[in-house]
């Protein structure tokens, strides 16, 4: 007997952008057996699951700006919405390069970011605003600084600042008559982390999911997200300088060389990274900067929020003269 088609979903998936919900809703549609059989795959040549198929509508995909304008008076729903404030390094990246497939050449941001003015208007104002830039085509050591310092204070970081509302409507416009589920992005990272996530939605929801051809569906999603292959090289850099171990520096876009330079200049608070077009090229280099740093040079952090886990006076003093990143 066929499976029916759904008026109305059973399932309701709030994406946040280049979070995968597309995939999400694929899975739960293709691995349910309350559904109509699919035997596509749903990734188009970036790898992202935006391919047309013939989904059952049991569980159904909606954005931010789809929800908040259409979903206010939802009642009686299930509903689970992907947040990625776990790693927030991976949002950036794969939301920048893969959302709505825009497949922007991450690697080279710096060479026009008139994109952000449609993309994140504040970030680019406060661009404009901190470096007094005159045109589009900035050099890369300015771009990775102003991720550098949102990544720095991360209470105040846009996405971060955004990603608070976005959770905050819908505690206050969703969660009191419908069922929330919360999940995180990073689940999709492996097979066991995700299979266990789709196991507590099916024990919740009651999806009625068959696992069996999971592992190989996973298993291409992994094969065509070249963000998530090269997700680890900025952890790969900091374990080798934290181990006092010299490697070659993995490739690392600007927004990933923003994030090491965060972490460092949180580390060794007196530190300031260097302003330079190209980043280091082995992590002895690293070391040797940190380490060797003259001490005439030392000084608090004025980018910090914290120093010795005390409020920096000279961060304050920027924050009420500068706009934050």
């Amino acid at each position: 007997m066929e499976r029916p088609k759904f008026h109305k979903p059973y399932i309701y998936i709030f994406n946040s952008s280049g979070c995968h919900g597309h995939f999400l809703t694929y899975l739960i549609d293709r691995l349910s057996k309350k559904t109509p059989p699919i035997k596509e795959l749903p990734f188009n040549h970036l790898g992202n699951s935006h391919n047309r198929l013939a989904y059952s509508g049991f569980s159904e995909f909606f954005d931010i700006k789809n929800y908040e304008k259409d979903l206010k008076n939802l009642t009686g729903a299930n509903v689970v919405k992907i947040l990625w404030s776990n790693d927030v390094l991976y949002y950036e990246r794969v939301a920048m390069n893969r959302a709505t497939d825009a497949n922007r050449d991450i690697n080279n941001l710096h060479k026009d970011i008139s994109f952000l003015k449609s993309y994140s208007k504040g970030f680019y104002d406060k661009i404009h605003d901190l470096y007094s830039i005159d045109n589009d085509n900035v050099p890369k050591w300015l771009l990775r600084d102003a991720f550098k310092m949102g990544f720095l204070d991360l209470e105040r970081q846009g996405s971060m600042v955004e990603l608070k509302r976005d959770i905050k409507w819908i505690e206050d416009n969703i969660k009191k008559n419908n069922a929330i589920h919360y999940t995180q992005v990073d689940v999709f990272f492996t097979a066991k982390n995700l299979k266990r996530e789709l196991q507590d939605l099916d024990q919740k929801f009651a999806l009625n999911l068959d696992f069996s051809e999971f592992e190989s569906i996973h298993k291409e999603f992994l094969a065509r997200n070249n963000i998530l292959q090269t997700h680890k090289n900025t952890e790969i850099v900091l374990d080798a300088i934290q181990n006092k171990k010299d490697i070659a520096v993995p490739t690392l876009d600007v927004i990933q060389q923003a994030w090491v330079y965060a972490q460092l200049e949180k580390k060794y608070d007196f530190v300031i990274m260097p302003m330079i077009e190209d980043f280091f090229k082995t992590t002895k280099e690293i070391t040797d900067y940190i380490t060797l740093y003259p001490q005439h040079y030392k000084a608090m952090n004025p980018n910090l929020p914290k120093f010795n886990k005390i409020d920096n006076p000279f961060f304050l003093h920027r924050q009420n003269n500068k706009s934050v990143l």
